[in-house]
């Protein structure tokens, strides 16, 4: 379980990386995806490396406002981007 963890950070950093290099014609939302999967890697990354109970307690609350956040946020891009491009 605990070599999970680290894939974890890995997985999602290398998504990042993906994001950032694969989109460059959508700026605004590679951004904004490319920046929810860095938190995602940090967040997970406090997890494996720091030990952090990171889902528990007020850090797992503060990880799903933080989830909502960028959902709504992602959503309001790639409607916005969608409309403005018809």
């Amino acid at each position: 379980m605990e070599f999970l963890n680290y894939a974890y950070v890995f997985l999602w950093a290398a998504l990042a990386v993906m994001v950032v290099i694969v989109g460059r014609k959508e700026r605004l939302l590679a951004c904004a995806v490319a920046s929810f999967f860095v938190f995602m890697a940090v967040w997970y990354g406090l997890r494996a490396f720091g030990g952090i109970a990171v889902f528990d307690g007020v850090l797992g609350i503060v990880f799903r406002c933080v989830l909502g956040v960028f959902a709504a946020a992602l959503g309001l891009i790639w409607y916005l981007s969608r409309r403005r491009k018809k």
